[in-house]
Parts: structure tokens; sequence; C-alpha cells
């Protein structure tokens, strides 16, 4: 089974390209440029940029005629057969470290399996027959190692030479983050959960569907499942088979003393499968047997002809122009994934299937019923407006949600839109969801509609969540309303105030990796009100939150650190999957990532995905539990309790739990471990925990009920032992079994020097001081210099 491939060569690759200044012997007309200063400099990075595009365009013609001189299926099984062989060796070898320089990375297969797709959707047929030779296929390779190499030159030297100051100081950055992305991002995701997002993305749709294609939205779900499950262990499959059969036909040999020819032929006429079963194995191995998707499938064949290109009839790519036929034009695998070749229904990549079929659907589709195209942008915008309640709706239980809620902008006067308004606890969270964009254009080719599109996906969403905040904190109170029969009716009041956490959400039907990690380069989205950072995400990405973070607390605890993070302009990280890998891992990294910007300028994790990758891996990943953040027991309790009682403000408390790290999490537990027992002897037990926020915790039994005085006094003294203005405090209802069963949250304040019974007070927090506890967060946060070589990997950053 292939392992999907994590973001470390991504990664690797950009910060090699941006070294090439201090490499020994670099390009001589970029290395000249790149170490060039005045007037000069300019002159040679436009020189250079100019001299690497024709070397691209001359490139693309030498591989395009290498890939055509091959016989196609056999060459797609032979780039397979590396992809497996090294996936087996390296798991074989049990290696955590990087590949070495001998093995090729999974990033160069994808971006060879890319450009073939190209090569063959743009020239037509008859390809080259036969079975290809193994030096031919190196060659092949060795051509794209170069090509790809060539290409991160060029987006360097173009990026630089760009004087456009659209985005201020920071626009070559900004574009060569851009064109990077584009170039080097492809689909790296676990293929497990094609079924259950096709199925969702596609049921507003399904009577179009059945009507046009014969089957619905989870018929075609299956089938995509199909091809996912056909990549990722179809070659682990036929080698079992292949490897199964050989063993029978051996056994048979050394049983009756026969040759193995005499043995195969045997066992054929025994069983009327063998051969079928061994020429369908060596398919599968040998010649691209996994990619044929007429075998693969059940999709019917008119989706598959939607999905799929013929032989020379994508003229755009290879057309005269600047960068043709380079990977900087948008490759035809991101419109129509499929290519259809000796008849058969053909994917390079299962990857590039998930990323461009639900496009390819929506343009096949609308182009047999063109009268549907309306309705299906209509269907598409009400289920991206309700994705996040919808598949998050186990987590937002008890939530309150307003849907299209309208409001009068606070600059216009005019009444504007919100998609959804949700109200849980004391955290508002709004979501803005945009259908997303068609094929995007390459931010080489085209950057300003490149980063059109980008902004269509994330600063709309952004404005109109911003839009909203501005318009609830330019009063006390405001109302909020929805459209009736033409009529805005209010349907609630809110204010401001009293929420701890304002969520802006920004959701995309769209995968959002390829552009994720330059939502931060965007000038203009900046934390609104200059303390609320906004969120971006995709569909895709909450089917996976929806797994890993179960329950309300998780998710809003996660929501907060992410939205943290997103608020760190120098701290980047690729993706979702990548924020949820380092929350699962080390709870508060955002803060781990304040700790590294005191000694550097910029910070860049990867390779956090692969917590989440490592789960979804073999056959058996629906029945294994997800991987967790650890808690000892007794919190465990303690935050189910909150959680089923949910008191006012409990968002509040669970957050402070889960924010202590594993030395902070074991001393409480310790704690209530010790106090657990004692309730026995004592009706109430209560101790006061020392961390950035003390916290006071009662343990009472289920038969006694602690007087909310006796609760106020203690806080009050509590306050004056830790010195603080407030103490957080949480009562826990207990069993006589020594469950925890019940909960309730309130806060102390401390009581003011003109009380009558203050000196009394002060009395009693001194004689009550040496039993305070001082608890620890326990944030474990190791300094980058004692990382192990694997998370200095990860956790990428530049020293001042």
């Amino acid at each position: 089974m292939l392992r999907s491939a994590s973001r470390n060569e991504v990664l690797s690759a950009k910060m090699e390209t941006h070294q090439l200044s201090h490499d020994d012997n670099p390009p001589d007309t970029l290395g000249s440029a790149l170490t060039a200063e005045g007037p000069e400099r300019q002159t040679k990075l436009e020189s250079a940029a100019n001299n690497l595009r024709q070397e691209l365009e001359q490139l693309a013609v030498r591989v395009t005629a290498l890939v055509l001189s091959q016989p196609p299926t056999s060459l797609l099984g032979y780039i397979w057969a590396q992809v497996f062989v090294g996936a087996m060796r390296q798991h074989s070898q049990n290696k955590k470290e990087q590949l070495s320089d001998k093995d090729r990375s999974f990033e160069l297969y994808q971006f060879a399996l890319e450009y073939l797709h190209a090569a063959w959707s743009g020239n037509r047929e008859p390809f080259s027959e036969g079975t290809i030779k193994e030096e031919k296929a190196e060659e092949v390779l060795v051509a794209f190692e170069e090509f790809r190499t060539k290409t991160m030159q060029y987006c360097l030297a173009s990026s630089l030479a760009n004087t456009n100051p659209d985005f201020g100081e920071g626009t070559n950055k900004f574009e060569f983050q851009a064109k990077t992305s584009w170039v080097l991002i492809r689909g790296h995701r676990h293929q497990v959960l094609e079924k259950e997002f096709f199925s969702f993305v596609l049921a507003p749709q399904e009577d179009a569907l059945v009507s046009t294609y014969g089957v619905g939205s989870d018929q075609i779900a299956s089938g995509i499942q199909q091809i996912a499950d056909a990549f990722r262990m179809g070659y682990a499959k036929a080698s079992e088979v292949m490897s199964s059969k050989m063993q029978e036909a051996t056994e048979l040999v050394a049983r009756e003393s026969i040759t193995m020819e005499l043995a195969i032929e045997k066992l054929k006429s025994a069983d009327t499968d063998f051969m079928k079963d061994m020429t369908g194995a060596w398919k599968d191995l040998f010649e691209g047997g996994i990619c044929n998707l007429s075998r693969q499938t059940t999709l019917p064949k008119t989706l598959l002809e939607d999905l799929a290109y013929e032989p020379g009839t994508e003229t755009k790519f290879f057309e005269k122009g600047p960068l043709a036929g380079t990977p900087l034009r948008t490759l035809p695998a991101r419109i129509r994934p499929l290519i259809r070749l000796n008849g058969d229904y053909y994917a390079t990549d299962g990857q590039f299937v998930r990323d461009s079929a639900y496009r390819a659907i929506q343009r096949g589709l609308i182009a047999r019923n063109p009268s549907y195209r309306e309705s299906w942008n209509k269907k598409q915008k009400d289920l991206t407006e309700a994705a996040f309640p919808a598949i998050l709706h186990q987590q937002l239980k008890g939530a309150t949600l307003y849907n299209e809620v309208y409001f009068k902008d606070v600059t216009t006067g005019q009444w504007v839109e919100t998609d959804t308004v949700g109200l849980l606890d004391d955290n508002l969270f709004i979501v803005e969801a945009k259908a997303g964009v068609m094929a995007m254009h390459s931010p080489a080719t085209d950057f300003d509609r490149h980063i059109r599109a980008v902004q269509d996906l994330v600063v709309k969403a952004y404005r109109q969540c911003r839009r909203f905040v501005e318009y609830l904190a330019s009063a006390e109170e405001l109302q909020i309303f929805q459209l009736e029969n033409g009529q805005h009716k209010e349907i609630a009041r809110l204010r401001l105030n009293t929420f701890r956490k304002i969520i802006p959400i920004g959701l995309t039907v769209e995968a959002f990796t390829p552009f994720s990690a330059m939502c931060k380069e965007l000038p203009e989205v900046t934390p609104i009100l200059g303390k609320h950072p906004f969120i971006s995400m995709s569909v895709d990405d909450l089917f996976v939150l929806n797994r890993f973070l179960p329950t309300t607390g998780t998710l809003f605890h996660y929501l907060d650190v992410r939205q943290q993070v997103a608020g760190i302009p120098e701290a980047m990280m690729f993706d979702e999957q990548d924020h949820l890998g380092a929350y699962l891992s080390r709870n508060r990294f955002d803060r781990d990532m304040q700790e590294q910007l005191t000694s550097a300028d910029r910070v860049a994790w990867d390779a956090f995905s692969e917590k989440i990758e490592e789960h979804f891996r073999g056959e058996d990943w629906q029945s294994k539990a997800v991987p967790q953040q650890h808690f000892p027991p007794e919190l465990e309790q303690m935050l189910r309790a909150l959680d089923r009682a949910r008191p006012n403000g409990w968002l509040k408390y669970d957050a402070f739990l889960r924010d202590l790290g594993g030395k902070g999490r074991e001393n409480l537990a310790s704690l209530v471990r010790q106090l657990l027992p004692t309730l026995k002897e004592h009706p109430v037990r209560s101790a006061l925990l020392g961390t950035e926020m003390p916290l006071q915790v009662f343990l009472h039994r289920s038969d006694f009920s602690v007087p909310e005085s006796e609760i106020r006094h203690r806080g009050e003294v509590a306050c004056l032992i830790a010195g603080t203005p407030t103490v957080l405090i949480l009562v826990f209802c207990c069993s006589s079994s020594g469950e925890i069963t019940g909960a309730t949250c309130s806060t102390a304040v401390s009581p003011p020097t003109i009380r009558a019974d203050y000196a009394a007070l002060v009395a009693e927090a001194e004689e009550k001081r040496a039993k305070f506890i001082q608890l620890g967060t326990g944030q474990a946060r190791r300094p980058p210099e004692k990382l192990s070589k694997r998370a200095k990997r990860r956790n990428r950053y530049k020293r001042r």
C-alpha cells in the first residue's frame, strides 16, 4: 500500500531554491543575478528569467518526445512500480528519516505522472507500442528531474524579477510562494474518505446525475473510492495474487516432480480463473493496470468519458506562447483527470481524480444539460453554506444557529448577508462559504487572475466575516434579521462583549492545499478588530476534523489554537492536516511557534500531517481508534462531566483544562486521585492550584450540596492567596464509587479592601497560603536546538 507523501520534500525543495545564491556552483545566469547588486541585479534577474523560460520550453519539447516514444501503459506501470518498490523498501527498512540521495521522492513521480497525462492529452495517437526498456524509462525520469529543477529555478528568478508593487515589499515572496505551490503541491492526502466526501457534495444533484449518467451520488462516490483504493492497495493485492499463484505452481512442481511449465498447464485446467488472475496481476504490476479505470471501477462509461481527454483533444497546454508545454501552465489533469488509451480510461494518479473530479463532473453534466447550470450553482451554494453545521452536527449539539443572516453594513448602510452565525456557550462563530472556482489560472502565466481566484476563495469570505463583526462592534447591542416574504424580520439581538471567543471562518468546497500556505501572505487578511484572526478551510477538511475532534470541547479548543496560529503571520504551515497533526502532537503548538519566533524571523513547520496519514494506512483504519491527546482518567471524567452539564461559560473551563500540558494534567489528576477517597470522611474537599490563571477545584459527595456562600467565601480567600483579581472555580459532584458525575463553574473576585471582613479574609489567606499548590502548565516546549533530526526538519526556521 502506498504511503501518502509528507510535505517534507516540498518544503525542502523550496528552501533549496531559496539557497541557490549560496551554492558553490549555481546556474551561471541565475547565480550571477542573485549575487549582483544595485541596478545590475534587476537586469540580470530579468535576463536569467528569460533564459530559464527558454530552457524550460526546450525541455518541454524534449520531455514530451521522450514520453511519446514509450508505450503509455508500460511507462505508467514502470513509474508506479518504482513508487511501490521504493515505498516497500523504505517500510522494510523502517526508515523514519529523509530519503537517501539515490531514492526519488514521491513528489517527483507525481510531477512526472501529471505530465504524462498532459503529453497524451495534447498529442494524437497512435502512440508507441510494446514493452518499455528500463534504460529508456530511466532516461524519462532523469529528464523529469531536470525539468522539475529548472522549473523551480525559473520560479525564483521570475519572482525576484517582478517589480509589480501590488503586495508591497512582500510581492516577490508572495509570487514565489504562489508559483512554487503551483508546481510542487499536489494532492497528498489519505485516500479513504473519497466516498464520504463525494456522497456529500454530489447529493444535492442526485436527480440530475441519475437522469444523465444512470447513477446517483452514492454510486458515483463509491466508484471514485474504487479508484482511490486501486491506487492505494492495487499493487499490493496484485503482488499477493502473483505470489500466491506462483506458490501453487512451485508446490505442484515439488509434489509431482514436474516442470514449471507443466505445473502451470495443470493448474490452468484445474482452475479456470488461474490465468485470468495471473494476467490481471501482471497487468496491475507492470502495465499500469491499477490505473485502468475501465477495470478498476464501476463508474458508467458516459461519466468516465466526461472525466477524460481523448488523445490530442487538449490544445491549450502545448499551443505556442510563453511557457508552452511547461508545468507552469495549467496542466490538463487539473481540468479532466482521466485519459483514454487504447479504448480504456486511465488515471495516471488517483490524487488527481480526487482534486479534479468534482468540477469535471459539474462541467460534463452541464455540457449535456445546459439548462441545469443555474440549478447546479444554487444547490452547490446551499450545500456549501450548510456544510459546517451539517458535518460537525455532533460537536455543535446545543448551538444556536442562524442561516442567511441580514444586517445593515456600518459603512454603506445597505442590507447585507452572512451565511451562518452560530452561538455556543461563550463562543460566536461566523462561517462564510464560497462555492469555489473552476480550474485556476497559473500564477506564472496569469498572476493577476490566479490571485483573483485566491481572493474569491479567501479575501471575499474574510471581508464578509469582518463586516459582520464590525457591525456587532458598532453598538452595545444589535439586531440580526432574516428575510421573509421580502421583509427583514428580527431573529435575535447580540452583544459582542458577551462572547469570549469570536471565530471567523471561510469555507470552500475546493481542496485548499494548493494555496492554503499563501493565505498569510495576503496583506489584507489581518485579525478582525485587531484580535480575531480569520481561519480558512475546505469542506473535505471538515470530514477529518469530525473524526479526530469528536466532542464540542475538542473542536472548539482546536479552533482556538488554530486561530492563534492563523494570527501569527511569520508562522507557516501547509494545510489543515498539518495544523491538526501538530495539535494532537503538541497541544498548544501556537505557543511553541511564538517561542521559536523569539530567535527567528520566520517559522515553517511541516510533516505533522504524518500523524493523520498514519491513522488511515491499512485496511483496518475504520476499526482503529483515532489518535487523541492523552488525558489521565480523572481529567477525562472532569471534561466529560463539563460536557454533560454544560453550565454557563463551560467552554472556557474546558479549554483551561485542555491548555494544560502533560505535566500539568498529571499533577491535577494526581491531586484529584488523592482527594476522591477522602470524600468518605469529608462531604467536600477543595484545593487551590497555581497556573497562569489560578484554579480552585471543589469535589463533593452527591448527597451534599456546597452552599453558594461557601464557594464564594473560599473563592475570595483564594484570590488573596494567589494575589490575583480573579480565580476560576470548578465544582465537581462525585458518586459514592468515586466517579465524577456533575459539574458547575464560576469565577471568584478578590474582595475590596473596604469590606468589613477584609482583614479576617487576609488572615485566613495567610494561614492557608502554605497549602497553595503550584500546578504548572506542564506545556512541554523543547527549544528548537534540542529537537530530534526528524523534528528539526518539521520545525524549520530562519534565525536572525
